[in-house]
């Protein structure tokens, strides 16, 4: 029982991941029909992000122990997965549309030039992003059986993340867009809504939560230019 209790729990926090990244592919072809073979690049991208963090700033923001840096890496890890995103979808993306078999094989090279261009910069072997102290240890519930505090707040930053994405969804002025656009885009752009604009930024949002996701997964081990391609 206490093996099973634990191997659900590893599966919660492993499923959270996925959702994170299910999200933004859910977003891309729920709404421009996209299939995003280099989605989970921007997996890596985000990794790389708070291993970056690490190398950089772990030092001057109260060293490795504190985590001030990995705080500051969740947002940080959206904000360039989305602006990279965002490019991709301006200089590439934007000219497939209509055309499924023509965006997947030409996100399909992106990705593979996303993770020549990581092992590039990085080098090939995999990399290790240090836990702060507070993510150290885990919850007793008895009879040795320890539930890891990385993988609680791998699943309360999903909670937290989802949650964001529902207010953005359904209370927003720009997710009020995004749902029209949606659900027609023909009347949506007789309204006045620049569905171009919306598709550009609802790509983004869905590269940024595989950001985030990639801060999350490097609590659960090494990462380096080939980890997008196993999710």
């Amino acid at each position: 029982m206490d093996a099973l209790i634990l191997q659900a729990f590893n599966g919660l926090s492993l499923g959270s991941i996925l959702l994170l990244v299910s999200l933004g592919l859910a977003f891309a072809f729920g709404l421009m029909g996209v299939i995003n073979m280099a989605h989970g690049e921007f997996i890596m991208i985000g990794a790389y992000v708070a291993y970056l963090f690490q190398q950089t700033f772990a030092g001057v923001l109260g060293g490795v122990e504190l985590g001030i840096w990995f705080v500051l890496a969740l947002p940080a890890a959206f904000l360039v997965a989305a602006a990279l995103g965002a490019l991709m979808e301006v200089s590439l993306v934007r000219y497939l549309y209509g055309r499924p078999l023509d965006t997947l094989l030409a996100t399909w090279g992106v990705g593979l030039i996303l993770q020549q261009a990581a092992r590039s910069i990085f080098g090939a072997p995999n990399v290790n992003v240090s836990s702060p102290t507070w993510l150290s240890g885990g919850v007793d519930i008895g009879a040795g059986l320890l539930l890891p505090y990385k993988r609680i707040f791998i699943i309360v930053l999903v909670v937290v993340v989802v949650a964001a994405v529902y207010y953005y969804l359904y209370r927003t002025i720009n997710g009020r867009r995004l749902r029209a656009v949606m659900q027609n885009r023909e009347m949506a752009s007789c309204l006045g809504v620049r569905s171009r604009w919306v598709d550009a930024g609802t790509f983004a949002l869905g590269t940024g939560l595989a950001g985030v996701a990639g801060v999350a997964l490097t609590q659960l081990g090494s990462i380096g230019p080939a980890l997008g391609t196993f999710y």
